[in-house]
């Protein structure tokens, strides 16, 4: 769907009140160290911290916990209207295996969402639904550049 507010000819705007912005974020970290250890060897490290959207869920917290499940509803809290904040942390290593004039061959590892932490982007939004992060997960590549 795109653009426009859309209103019915009943629609009745309120002059007063508050609802959330669903993109408030309040704060957010994100930080990334890398150290190069040779000239062929580097190892990297990051965090990312969020406080968690606002939500407006209609139902109820047992109608919730029904169609979600106990998992999604441990990470939100209900009487602030928010999703629990997250901690995530990620780790990174990667090799130069050859390295010619012509010829470059890496070996990097990546492991994300290290503490596994279950990542509730967004909660019953209008046009999204939930959105739920990655949990934790590991990639090895090979790539050669020539």
């Amino acid at each position: 769907m795109t653009g426009g507010l859309f209103l019915g000819d009943d629609a009745v705007l309120p002059t007063s009140g508050h609802f959330p912005d669903s993109q408030d974020q309040r704060n957010t970290v994100r930080g990334r160290l890398r150290y190069q250890a040779t000239s062929r060897f580097w190892v990297a490290g990051g965090i990312q911290y969020d406080t968690g959207l606002p939500f407006d869920f209609e139902g109820t917290y047992d109608q919730a916990l029904a169609e979600y499940g106990q998992q999604v509803v441990n990470r939100i809290n209900f009487p602030l209207g928010r999703i629990d904040p997250s901690f995530q942390v990620n780790a990174s290593a990667g090799a130069d295996i050859y390295t010619s004039d012509r010829l470059k061959t890496k070996f990097p590892i990546d492991g994300q969402n290290l503490t596994n932490v279950l990542d509730i982007i967004d909660f019953g939004g209008l046009f999204s639904g939930n959105a739920i992060g990655p949990s934790r997960s590991f990639a090895m590549r090979l790539t050669t550049n020539f």
